[in-house]
């Protein structure tokens, strides 16, 4: 057999060039991996297969300007498809457009069409228009050669939304080589429409899959594999688990003493981060230095801001952990990636924290994996502007499972953070029910056999 991977961006490889399936895949047959990245951030990941496995670069090209505000339109047009049940209106004030006033002019077509057709006859012509106007573009037969040349028997790509992916999928699909896609993270159905449709879905779960075939009728229910996710694997791999007094003194803490962890977002999604964090500052410094938490600041991996300079310096008890993501583009998700390092950075400072604070963050799950609480912030700072609040974030429609199941403690005001802290370090497995419930739904299990499950899918599909 021979498999071609699709890695469009940075945000799949975590899940399927930092795991098990690439080995698995490799027991079966041929690897290729199709990547967007330079020789240099992909160093490590070509090391660790030597010869093993083909890589191949993705042949460059620039979208055209009618196929982009299609793809956009449909995007939109799903969101006001589903407005009401969906609250969409939360979604939508994250899609600003940044940049120049090109972008600003194509999101204003894209909006504009996307709100005349959001309807499920207008949502599935523009899917229609989008991939036509895609497939004529010259640069797609190129990928139509490229793919005639090596004659994979399915063509993975390992991120539905990205744009980049689209030619290769199109040319492989006119090919009649079975594709297939992975829906990246809990998020992403209900915002918005995917890129362009692949033969095949693995998804977290079954409840996943209703989702898929709640926003895309058109599916069937034999081309959706629920798979579980691989991104959790991690945490039953014992060999990546420092001992707790190592990895804790290589940090500057005691290790007779817990570790909250404040887990960043990216400064679209939480732009007031800086002041929740310094807010748990204020807070644990009132408590006896004995009793006191220690903080653990996980950057998000984009973030390269100096954002959070001032908060540091005001309370240089906290310790950063910057994560150990190579990038060609700082600040872009799509050009940064994990490493096999920072996958076990990660696994410490979780299995080594005993709570975690964020913002309607994933983060919780990783905890959660292993029955650890989490806190959710749920209040604007003083410096909110009222172009951003937090209420929006918690009506966004993934997060309605966290309302339904309550796995996480919500901290509503400030001094509420410090108080809650100690109540989940002191009651470690009171919401321990509500999170297993929450896991049970999101995510398929055992979920550390979510790599095999992967493999599996896509023998079954060839």
């Amino acid at each position: 057999m021979k498999f071609l991977i699709v890695t469009p961006d940075g945000l799949g490889i975590r899940n399927f060039l930092c795991g098990q399936l690439i080995e698995l895949l490799l027991s079966e047959g041929e690897v290729i991996v199709w990547h967007a990245f330079s020789d240099k951030t992909l160093t490590p990941h070509r090391e660790r297969w030597k010869d093993a496995v083909r890589w191949e670069r993705l042949p460059s090209f620039r979208e055209g300007l009618r196929e982009r505000v299609l793809r956009q339109a449909k995007i939109y047009a799903q969101l006001y498809w589903h407005y009401e049940e969906d609250s969409s209106e939360s979604v939508l004030k994250f899609l600003r457009p940044s940049g120049r006033w090109l972008n600003h002019a194509l999101a204003f077509t894209s909006h504009n069409l996307g709100r005349l057709m959001g309807n499920p006859k207008g949502v599935a012509w523009l899917d229609r228009q989008h991939e036509a106007a895609a497939s004529k573009a010259a640069h797609v037969q190129l990928f139509k050669e490229l793919l005639e040349r090596e004659r994979p028997d399915v063509v993975f790509c390992t991120h539905q939304r990205a744009s980049s992916a689209v030619p290769a999928m199109l040319a492989a699909r006119s090919l009649g080589i079975p594709t297939a896609t992975f829906i990246y993270s809990w998020d992403n159905l209900p915002k918005g429409r995917m890129a362009v449709h692949a033969d095949h879905f693995l998804v977290w779960s079954d409840f996943m899959k209703q989702q898929l075939l709640h926003y895309y009728p058109e599916v069937r229910e034999h081309q959706i594999h629920p798979v579980g996710t691989p991104q959790f694997e991690h945490y039953f791999n014992r060999s990546l688990v420092q001992p707790r007094e190592q990895f804790l003194k290589s940090l500057g803490f005691d290790p007779l003493r817990p570790v909250v962890c404040f887990s960043g977002d990216d400064l679209t999604t939480s732009p007031y981060d800086p002041e929740y964090l310094a807010d748990l500052a204020e807070g644990l410094r009132s408590l006896p230095i004995e009793q006191r938490p220690q903080i653990l600041f996980r950057r998000c991996p984009v973030d390269t801001t100096d954002r959070y300079r001032w908060v540091t310096e005001k309370y240089p008890e906290i310790v950063v952990s910057t994560p150990l993501w190579a990038s060609d583009v700082n600040g872009d998700w799509s050009k940064s990636i994990p490493t096999v390092d920072d996958i076990a950075l990660l696994v410490n400072v979780v299995y080594h924290s005993d709570v975690v604070v964020n913002v309607g963050s994933t983060m919780a799950m990783d905890f959660a994996i292993l029955d650890k609480p989490g806190i959710f912030i749920n209040y604007d700072p003083p410096s909110a502007n009222g172009s951003w609040t937090i209420k929006d974030t918690y009506k966004l429609p993934h997060l309605r499972s966290v309302h339904e199941f309550q796995p996480v403690y919500w901290a509503r005001t400030a001094p509420e953070l410090s108080s809650l802290v100690m109540r989940a370090i002191s009651q470690p497995k009171e919401k321990s029910k509500e999170r297993s419930d929450w896991l049970r739904k999101e995510v398929m299990q055992p979920t550390n056999d979510a790599s095999s499950r992967c493999f599996e899918a896509l023998r079954r599909i060839i």
